[in-house]
């Protein structure tokens, strides 16, 4: 039987089958290291917010953060962008511009463009 399908019963039907059959197309993919066949950042991000529906910029931030597994502290200091700030833009008091978000990305090892 179909991995996707199996699943998807599984899980009482409940959940999307395409979004599952995406899922084990990405896990397949990087699995396999087949890097000519990895998505693109655009792709990513469709996937993404098909996968965990719309995100803030105070989502990523954190998200990246515990990825990295670094406290506001440790990311202040990677950043050069105050901690107090940091946990505004977490809370999302504070936006987050495209400066900041350049300093916040290279201290997380990401995109930018996934920050804003």
């Amino acid at each position: 039987m179909n991995m996707a399908v199996e699943i998807h019963k599984q899980l009482d039907e409940k959940a999307d089958l395409k979004l599952i059959k995406k899922i084990i197309n990405l896990y397949e993919k990087l699995k396999n290291e087949d890097d000519d066949e990895l998505m693109s950042f655009e792709d990513m991000k469709a996937f993404m917010h098909d996968l965990v529906g719309e995100s803030t910029p105070a989502d990523s931030v954190r998200i990246y953060r515990d990825r990295e597994n670094i406290t506001q502290k440790e990311l202040a200091l990677k950043s050069g962008i105050k901690q107090q700030h940091i946990s505004e833009i977490e809370r999302g008091i504070r936006p987050i511009g495209v400066a900041t978000a350049k300093k916040l990305a290279s201290a997380l090892n990401c995109d930018y463009r996934s920050l804003l």
